[in-house]
């Protein structure tokens, strides 16, 4: 579909209509603008989330003292809307 609607805007400013038309800009922005409603409908996954991960104190065990018998527990949790993942961690001493 991009390569068609390219194709003819190429053609339409190659012709003498679009070379000397003033309803050129016109036609182009429209175009433009149809291109740029079509990607807006369509969600990239770069927008899917925010990550906050600024609580994160251990990655996993051994990180932790080991001599005491702790773990990594790593707790997540999700807001809307958005979403927002907000990702912590901390070094604990398991319950038995």
């Amino acid at each position: 579909m991009k390569k068609n609607l390219r194709c003819k805007i190429r053609e339409y400013i190659a012709s003498e209509d679009g070379k000397v038309g003033v309803k050129s800009p016109l036609t182009l922005g429209v175009a433009a603008g149809g291109l740029l409603l079509a990607q807006a409908m369509l969600p990239s996954v770069t927008q899917a989330a925010t990550i906050d991960d600024s609580g994160v104190t251990c990655d996993d065990d051994s990180d932790c003292t080991v001599e005491l018998g702790e773990i990594c527990r790593v707790d997540i949790q999700t807001y809307w809307p958005g979403p927002t993942i907000v990702i912590s961690s901390e070094c604990v001493i398991p319950d038995d």
